[in-house]
């Protein structure tokens, strides 16, 4: 008897607008992975919308979801589904709308299908630039919805290798309530660093980060972004489903990158694609120019040439650095990297408010008069 092809994700990508990474929600695992799952079916050709068919059977497989209560749980799945919400700021407006806008489950097929709001089209459809792809294997390995939202903030700027944020932005964006781990203490022990040691154990990406302080508390959150070097595993047995596939090699510390044996040369080497990180020519250039220059010089070159270089890219690389190229591409970039706001001025000196700031500078002015007066009655 033929057994049914079971859901393999392998080959399938998550693709969303840069604005979609970073809209505000908050979906719990098995409703993230099923939204993400949704949009793999998504084809770069497609025009519209369409009701995508997800299995009950391969979606309760990848969820965990018992066999004999499959449909109930799917069921309770998709109706909350349905009530979530996602924020997403645009230049001049505001855009509330939910995820999905139906699921219709047909008697005797096996199957549900979902159909996405179409106030969504704009984020999903027809995406020319300011994207994001992931492979949705890689998504759907997380065990932490918040595991999931991280690597798609670090995954879309991968290339600029770094990324900030303020500590609140950073927490409406991933979907943490005011009121959960109000303490950063509790932020960062329940939710940052479990998902720095999921992505460190699974993903082909990961991240460290620096504290920023505003006065006497952490303001934002620094975020420095790694690729693991990679290798080829061959495994003879066809019925090894990670035959060929490319697996990440020991990940290195961040102490380690500091180490003389990862020098200010390796971080750029590893900022060039992996086919021409051995050539000579390329190798050489490097360490010319980042000894004549510097590290950012070079940096947005390599950038700018992973970016434009058509054919020959040792020939493209070499001129790039030759001529800088890279610096006005470099600027024409910055109005799509999101600035993290300027903190107000009570909250830079470590105060929770306004007034809790104006309440300090009245109690240290009236204790300036005070001694004052001391003095003159003296």
């Amino acid at each position: 008897m033929k057994k049914n092809k079971k859901y393999n994700p392998a080959s399938l990508l998550v693709t969303q607008s840069n604005k979609l990474v970073e809209a505000r929600y908050n979906l719990p695992l098995s409703e993230q992975r099923l939204i993400l799952s949704m949009i793999s079916k998504i084809q770069p050709s497609d025009e519209d919308f369409k009701p995508y068919v997800i299995s009950i059977k391969e979606f309760a497989e990848f969820l965990g979801v018992d066999e004999n209560s499959m449909y109930r749980e799917c069921k309770k799945i998709t109706k909350k589904l349905l009530s979530r919400v996602v924020e997403i700021d645009e230049v001049g407006r505001f855009v509330q709308t939910h995820w999905v806008s139906s699921a219709e489950y047909i008697d005797g097929t096996g199957v549900v299908n979902l159909s996405f709001d179409p106030l969504l089209k704009p984020y999903l459809l027809q995406l020319k630039s300011g994207f994001t792809s992931c492979k949705l294997q890689m998504l759907l390995s997380f065990k932490s919805q918040y595991t999931m939202r991280f690597y798609m903030l670090i995954k879309q700027y991968e290339k600029l290798v770094n990324r900030e944020f303020l500590v609140t932005e950073l927490r409406e964006t991933i979907g943490i309530e005011k009121k959960q781990y109000a303490l950063y203490s509790n932020f960062r022990n329940r939710i940052l660093l479990p998902s720095q040691k999921e992505l460190k154990e699974k993903a082909d990406l990961y991240f460290e980060f620096d504290e920023i302080k505003y006065g006497r508390r952490i303001g934002s959150i620094k975020f420095h972004i790694f690729r693991k070097q990679e290798t080829h595993v061959i495994n003879p047995s066809a019925e090894n489903p990670l035959k060929n596939e490319t697996l990440p090699n020991t990940i290195p510390s961040f102490s380690e990158i500091n180490t003389p044996r990862n020098t200010v040369i390796d971080k750029l080497i590893l900022l060039i694609p992996e086919q021409h990180q051995s050539r000579k020519t390329i190798l050489a250039s490097i360490v010319r120019f980042e000894k004549k220059e510097d590290f950012e010089y070079v940096k947005r070159n390599i950038l700018y040439s992973n970016a434009k270089a058509a054919k020959s890219y040792a020939g493209f690389f070499n001129s790039a650095l030759k001529n800088d190229w890279g610096k006005d591409w470099e600027m024409e970039q910055q109005p799509l990297i999101k600035k993290p706001k300027i903190p107000e001025i009570w909250a830079r000196h470590g105060f929770n408010s306004q007034e809790e700031y104006d309440n300090a500078k009245f109690a240290k002015y009236m204790e300036k008069v005070e001694s004052q007066r001391e003095k003159i009655l003296r």
